[in-house]
């Protein structure tokens, strides 16, 4: 046996090949280009791209290109049969379709003479290129065949000895159950086969099912009766009148089944002789499969052919044949990423990708099938959604689910339940506000799906969550001999369906489960044409229906809607989900009752953005008192009116707010370091311009980091050591962290100055240093106040190589989009790193936040496998580079500098907020 360990082993190598998710590609709704930011404490309910855009992935996994196949596969099945004349020419008269390695089925009225020369004697398979041809060794039709009327009228041919399976040739499966679903199928027809043509030529043509019983169906064969149950009614969708000359000759009518993304050719019915040929009519009758069963293996076992009733079985047949099916190549080339080529890998989706989507745990007295099935989603950390009746009490003691859990072959990851909080209006036994919010003991480390709130989806087309077989699921281009029946699950791409006509199909979904309640604006609907493989997935109730969506540049997974009622994933039978944007009002007032309760003032509650004003006019805060809007550093009362949650107005953007007349400091206007800060952005245009310009006809030139600064200090062996990283705010001026000049006992003497991945080093300045300040209340315990300003001897020269960068002011919000600037062993990297609320850090990092400081994560994308996690330098400037729509005259801006963290992804990083020490850097900067 086996042991757990080498099985971890082997499944650890065979999932490290799929390195991303297969979802559908990320849909691009217009806000691609957004740059959000957010609020120091969380105050929107629509805030999940921000909350969680360290896990946001922003590169794409094009798959390459599918080879062609060397020949056609669509009819690998199919046979001419056909009966020697005179001088070994073939008259080719009838079709089959192969079901096994030596046995050809077809309708019994073609094995019989009816003038022509004898039996068939032979078949042919496959081609152009490879073709197979066989002698026919018995003909074997149904005992009860009745020519006259068209019953039993079905036989097989015994082959003189087996075919080769290849891509050109192989087995059809067989629709085994009386019952045929469909209600299109597909009718092989020749289009060329002769003496003069040997090698047959077949179409399709698309048919829809008629009720045996109806008056369309009665034929003159069988009294007038309609024709028997054992048969199918079909005729054509597109009616055409060379249909006239279609004579019935074993034809084949097939419905092609979805799995491993391909499809398999499934056998429902032959052509019978149930209605006079060549008289036009439309209809055709067909010898269903199913009712023959039993009479098919008898006579395979009776002649000792190596088959087995399970051989037969449909999820078996479709598997062994799976690497030589047609593929069905618009499910793989709309997918971004590599689809699973093995059964371990889809596990893997599902250990790995899937973590967001959970089971309840009940008490062990709870015995209700249905509701351990049932399925949650993470929207948040700490908050599940799901449908109220699966945690709805299920005992008169009203007992509900205690922990959510994380199912896997291997290990189950259960969390602990807090509260359950189920929508007022829900009703047992109805689907209307069939909704439910878990929320959980503590946060887990999950990438949770947002919520989508509007009323309108996106895109028509969706991933679709339900359970379905591993070796169904995965992509075959060779056999894997695999023995293990293990579900998981599943997100197969689905169609968005009208509910207008769906509302007419609702029947067929019902089973044992109430649809009372279901209406158009609470629901949706969701289904395909296409028909799968039983197995290949099946409904779970309370499972997201969601699709990627591109944010600033990121993409995330919104969830549209929770699974209520299918069979099928929506394939070929619709499925019914729960809206969640009709409920996000009672959605925002569970998960986010009250908003900034942490005690701090919300920024929404007290500021107002007035986009009419700019610099300079005349205002008002809407208390009486009357201002002038002036950068808001030079506001004495400023902070003093966001402690106390009065009014703030500002001045179209963050950096300029309406300050009384007698709140103004006095003489700031002559503060020179001022100046040169608050004209950052308009002072060094033309430089970014021409440093564009030039770098677009020479990109190795300027491949240097022209604000980022390296500190030296002088050693024993003579030599200068730049282990601090700096951010040149003026040509003078550089900022760094106190803690990082604290590295050797003596002070920096030098600074150079756009040597950061610079490829030439005659476009490096080095720069002695005059003096450098730490700020005066420095606490080296807890990192507060950990920012210091080195001043050079000298300006720098300023040119496209070394120009200062801007610092970013806004004290009340951050980008959402930074990144940190760091050295390892001579390599620079960009960590992305991602803000969070400030409660929402303190519950983390289990310590007070200082007012000067900011709390970050590094970025872990989705579905990254191996995320690259370097530990950052004291001192690594953490910049945002403001985005504009032409892309040329970005801004890089000084958001923080790191000061402490851990190495782990996990690791809050804490940065030192420049926004806070504007006002000490223009002060001590002079």
């Amino acid at each position: 046996m086996v042991s757990r360990s080498v099985l971890l082993v082997v499944f650890s190598l065979l999932s490290q090949s799929i390195e991303a998710f297969h979802n559908l590609y990320p849909i691009d709704i217009g806000l691609s280009e957004e740059d959000p930011f957010m609020p120091n404490e969380r105050e929107v309910f629509d805030d999940c791209h921000m909350r969680y855009m360290r896990y946001g992935k922003d590169e794409l996994e094009v798959a390459d290109s599918l080879e062609p196949y060397d020949e056609p596969r669509d009819y690998s099945h199919i046979a001419a049969i056909g009966r020697r004349e005179t001088g070994d020419t073939i008259e080719w008269t009838c079709i089959g379709t192969l079901i096994w390695d030596s046995v050809v089925i077809t309708s019994a009225h073609c094995t019989t003479d009816k003038g022509l020369n004898g039996a068939p004697s032979v078949v042919r398979l496959g081609g152009p290129k490879y073709v197979q041809q066989r002698n026919v060794k018995e003909v074997i039709r149904h005992p009860e065949f009745s020519p006259s009327d068209g019953q039993h009228d079905i036989a097989l041919l015994q082959l003189d000895r087996k075919v080769a399976i290849n891509e050109t040739v192989v087995p059809t499966c067989l629709w085994l159950w009386d019952d045929v679903p469909f209600d299109k199928l597909d009718y092989i027809v020749r289009i060329a086969a002769s003496k003069e043509q040997q090698l047959a030529e077949y179409a399709t043509v698309d048919m829809t099912k008629l009720n045996v019983k109806g008056e369309e169906c009665l034929s003159p064969t069988t009294s007038q009766k309609g024709i028997p149950d054992s048969q199918l009614c079909v005729k054509p969708v597109e009616l055409d009148q060379n249909g006239c000359k279609d004579s019935p000759e074993g034809n084949p009518l097939q419905m092609r089944l979805l799995h491993n993304f391909k499809t398999s050719p499934f056998l429902v019915g032959i052509r019978s002789s149930s209605f006079t040929s060549d008289s036009c009519n439309p209809r055709r009758s067909f010898t269903k499969i199913g009712p023959y069963r039993d009479w098919l293996m008898q006579v395979l076992l009776e002649r000792n052919v190596s088959v087995t009733p399970d051989n037969l079985f449909p999820i078996n047949c479709a598997r062994r044949f799976a690497s030589l099916r047609p593929r069905a190549d618009e499910l793989i080339t709309e997918r971004n990423g590599e689809v699973p080529i093995n059964s371990i890998q889809v596990e893997s989706v599902h250990e790995r990708e899937l973590k967001y989507i959970v089971q309840f745990e009940w008490p062990s007295e709870v015995e209700n099938m249905a509701r351990l099935l049932c399925a949650g989603t993470f929207v948040d950390q700490q908050t599940v959604l799901t449908l109220a009746e699966c945690v709805v009490p299920s005992t008169p003691r009203g007992v509900q689910p205690i922990a959510v859990v994380h199912r896997t072959r291997f290990r189950n990851v259960s969390h602990p339940i807090k509260s359950i909080t189920v929508h007022p209006g829900y009703v047992e036994g109805s689907q209307r506000n069939n909704i439910a919010v878990v929320k959980l003991q503590s946060n887990q480390e999950v990438v949770p799906a947002c919520i989508w709130t509007h009323d309108a989806l996106p895109d028509s087309r969706v991933d679709l969550t339900g359970a379905g077989m591993n070796f169904l699921n995965n992509y075959q281009e060779l056999f894997f001999d695999e023995t293990e029946f293990g579900n998981n699950l599943v997100q197969p791409a689905m169609d968005y369906y009208p509910w207008e006509n769906c509302s007419t199909e609702l029947d067929h979904l019902s089973g044992n489960r109430s649809l009372e309640g279901l209406n158009k604006n609470e629901h949706l609907c969701f289904r395909s044409d296409q028909w799968i493989v039983p197995g290949v997935c099946k409904d779970v109730h309370g499972a997201p229906i969601l699709r990627y969506i591109n944010r600033a540049g990121a993409y995330f997974k919104y969830v549209y809607a929770l699974t209520i009622a299918g069979q099928t994933c929506g394939y070929g039978q619709p499925t019914v989900a729960m809206k969640l944007a009709p409920h996000a009002a009672w959605l925002r007032s569970v998960i986010l009752p009250n908003p900034s309760s942490s005690g701090r003032v919300s920024s929404e509650s007290v500021i107002v953005i007035n986009p009419d004003l700019k610099r300079s006019d005349e205002c008002s805060n809407g208390d009486g008192t009357m201002g002038i809007c002036v950068p808001y550093e030079l506001c004495l009362s400023t902070k003093e009116r966001l402690r106390k949650g009065e009014r703030v107005t500002l001045c179209t953007d963050g950096s300029v707010v309406c300050c009384p007349w007698g709140d103004i400091a006095r003489n700031s206007g002559t503060n020179p370091v001022r100046i040169e800060l608050d004209s950052c952005e308009d002072r060094y245009r033309s430089i970014r311009l021409q440093r564009y310009s030039d770098q677009s006809e020479d990109e190795s030139q300027y491949t240097n980091l022209p604000h980022v600064a390296e500190i030296g200090w002088p050693q024993n062996n003579g030599r200068i050591e730049f282990d601090c990283m700096g951010f040149l705010i003026t040509p003078a001026l550089v900022l760094t962290t106190a803690r990082c000049l604290e590295t050797y006992p003596h002070k920096p003497t030098v600074a150079r100055i756009g040597s950061v991945q610079a490829a030439d080093p005659s476009n490096v300045v080095l720069r002695t240093i005059r003096r450098v300040r730490l700020h005066e209340d420095y606490d080296p315990q807890t990192g507060e106040n950990n920012i210091a300003i080195v001043v050079l001897t000298a300006p720098i020269e300023i040119n496209a190589h070394h120009f200062p960068g801007c610092l970013f002011r806004n004290n009340t919000h951050l980008p959402t989009r930074q990144f940190a600037i760091s050295e390892d062993e001579q390599r620079t990297f960009f960590e992305k790193v991602s803000p969070l609320y400030r409660t929402e850090c303190e519950e983390r990092w289990t310590e007070t936040l200082a007012p000067g400081q900011m709390c970050l994560l590094k970025a872990q994308p989705e579905s990254v496998f191996r995320v690259s996690n370097k530990c950052l330098n004291m001192g690594d400037v953490i910049v945002w580079e403001n985005r504009t729509q032409d892309d040329i005259f970005d801004v890089v801006y000084l958001v923080g500098l790191f000061s402490h963290g851990g190495c782990g992804l996990n690791n809050i990083q804490i940065g030192t907020r420049i926004s806070f020490y504007y006002d000490w850097i223009t002060t001590n900067g002079k």
